[in-house]
Order: C-alpha cells, then sequence, then structure tokens
C-alpha cells in the first residue's frame, strides 16, 4: 500500500502513524499528510462540486496523479489530506461563529433548486408526524402510569409539573407541520446545497482557517446543518438566536425552510430512564432545550414581521 500511494501522488513515506482505524498520520520528505480510508467513491462527486465553488474553508484531499480526489486499490478506498494541527485551547464560542460563518456561505455558493414530486414531500411530512406520534405516546404513557400509581418518585412529580410545557411544545410542531404543508402547496422546488453534517469542535481549526473531515458532506436540504447547529450551540450554552441570525444575514432562509427547521426543533426530545437522578437531569434538558427553541422562533417572528412593516 505505501509504494501505492507513493507512486499515485508522488510523494515518500518515511513513517506512517496511526490516528484511528481508518486514518493514519504520514511523515513524508514533502511534508506530513493524513491518509483516510472511505466506505465508496460517492465523495468524489461532492468534493469535485465543492472545489467548483472555489471554497477553501473546507479542506479538500489532494488530487492523485490519475487526477481522483478518492483513488481506489484491491476494493480499499482512499484519500490522502495536508495534515494541519488541532487546536484544543480555543474557546468554543469562537469556533461556533467561525462554523456559522463557514456554513451559511457552503449554502449560499452551492445552492440549487430542483423540483420533486408531491411523494417527496408527503413523505417528509410522515416522517415528522410519525416522530410527532412516538413523542405524544411516550409522553400519554408516562402520564397514564402516574395517575394510576398512588407513589411518584421526584421524577415524576417533575415531569408532572411540566407536562403541561412539553405538550405545548409538541403541539406547536404540530402546527407548524401544518404550516410547512401549506408552504409546499406553493413551493414545488425544493432547494438543495453542500452540507456538511459531521460537527465536532475538533474539526474546526479557527487558525487555520478551514475545517475538516468531511466525511458526511452530502447535496441536501441546509436546515440539516442547522438543526445539528442548533443542538450543539444549547449544549455549548452559546446564544443560539445571535447564531442564527449571523447565518441568515448571509443565506436567508424561505418560508417553508423556517417551518420545516422549527417543526424538526419544537418535536420534543423525550426520554424516560430508571435513574432518579439521570431522568431528571434528561428531563431538564429537555425543557431547556425547548425554551431556547422558543426564543428562537420568536426572533424568526420578530425578523418576519420587521420585514412586513419595510
Amino acid at each position: 500500500m505505501k509504494d501505492i500511494i507513493e507512486s499515485r501522488y508522488n510523494i515518500k513515506i518515511n513513517a506512517i502513524i496511526k490516528i484511528t482505524n481508518k486514518s493514519y498520520k504520514l511523515m513524508c520528505e514533502e511534508g506530513n499528510f493524513v491518509l483516510k480510508y472511505h466506505n465508496d467513491q460517492t465523495l468524489e462527486t461532492i468534493f469535485s462540486r465543492l472545489s467548483m465553488i472555489n471554497n477553501d474553508v473546507f479542506l479538500l484531499p489532494i488530487k492523485s496523479y490519475n487526477g481522483n480526489y478518492i483513488e481506489t486499490f484491491q476494493n480499499l478506498y482512499f484519500a490522502i489530506y495536508p495534515f494541519v494541527n488541532d487546536e484544543v485551547l480555543l474557546n468554543k464560542d469562537i469556533r461556533l461563529h467561525f462554523y456559522v460563518k463557514a456554513i451559511a456561505n457552503l449554502h449560499l455558493w452551492s445552492h440549487y433548486s430542483i423540483k420533486v414530486s408531491d411523494g417527496f414531500f408527503n413523505e417528509s411530512l410522515d416522517y415528522l408526524e410519525n416522530q410527532c406520534d412516538k413523542v405524544d405516546a411516550t409522553i400519554t404513557s408516562r402520564i397514564e402510569r402516574i395517575e394510576r400509581e398512588e407513589y411518584h418518585s421526584p421524577s415524576d412529580w417533575y415531569f408532572l409539573m411540566n407536562y403541561d410545557h412539553i405538550k405545548k411544545a409538541l403541539d406547536e410542531a404540530r402546527r407548524r407541520i401544518d404550516n410547512l404543508e401549506d408552504a409546499w402547496k406553493e413551493e414545488k422546488n425544493l432547494n438543495l446545497s453542500l452540507t456538511y453534517q459531521n460537527f465536532d469542535y475538533s474539526h474546526i481549526l479557527v487558525k487555520q482557517n478551514k475545517i475538516i473531515s468531511l466525511d458526511k458532506m452530502a447535496l441536501a436540504p441546509s436546515i440539516y446543518d442547522l438543526r445539528q447547529l442548533f443542538n450543539e450551540a444549547y449544549i455549548s450554552k452559546i446564544d443560539i438566536a445571535s447564531l442564527i441570525k449571523e447565518y441568515m444575514d448571509i443565506n436567508p432562509l424561505q418560508k417553508y425552510e423556517k417551518e420545516w427547521l422549527l417543526a424538526f426543533l419544537f418535536i420534543p426530545s423525550i426520554t424516560h430512564v430508571n435513574d432518579e437522578i439521570k431522568d431528571i437531569e434528561l428531563l431538564f434538558k429537555c425543557l431547556n432545550r425547548l425554551t431556547s427553541v422558543e426564543s428562537f422562533a420568536n426572533l424568526l417572528t420578530e425578523e418576519e414581521t420587521s420585514e412586513e412593516n419595510n
């Protein structure tokens, strides 16, 4: 394999250091590189499209002498990337603001619209409805159990106290699904763009102006990245409103995209476990996340009202 890499990339490998099961650091006379194995050649098209929009923030592999981003040898698919050092001490908020700008520009520059069948819209709406039904069944089952039993654990009392908040969020998710269905009746096109879908703070290298690990990059609706962004910002206690505003200043969302995103976000992330402390922690996180979603929804409403008045 060493000889294959050297011949196809015209490099001289002095040492190979394992990073993970699928990635290795190559110490070469020409500098350091990363060898990464992929499942197939699907990303070749994605990488080619990324190179066409001249966005150098997302770190592409080096092209081989065959002109490929991903090479193959004996049923193995691999790529060679420049080696970039991590920045472990950099604050999360700095990384997030850099990331928001990067994905906003990625979505904007790679954006295009396609006509899709009614079947796609129906499947997407059915998926959201099914997610709502699952959550509804979960919270209904728990509230019925609590009403039957004489003894209520602390987590049961906490759930009971906040049941109305959770149910209200679920109702709002269903309302957003209805709004989405109405918006799609007027809009037969779907916006697609290159999406990153692999958020991790270690992938965001601000000083080098790079984002690495493009393994999950795909053509998809931009809200897929925004869903992940919302969850990460919430976990890190970053002001999601300011992040989304930064994003929308670069790449505004259409009405159906806002409703689609909010439909996803308003579905409560509710899980019951037998460990009392863990169960209370999960409920607490669920409720805090819903509060953040509500603030985000209010921000979008204010933005829309301001646009209408102008």
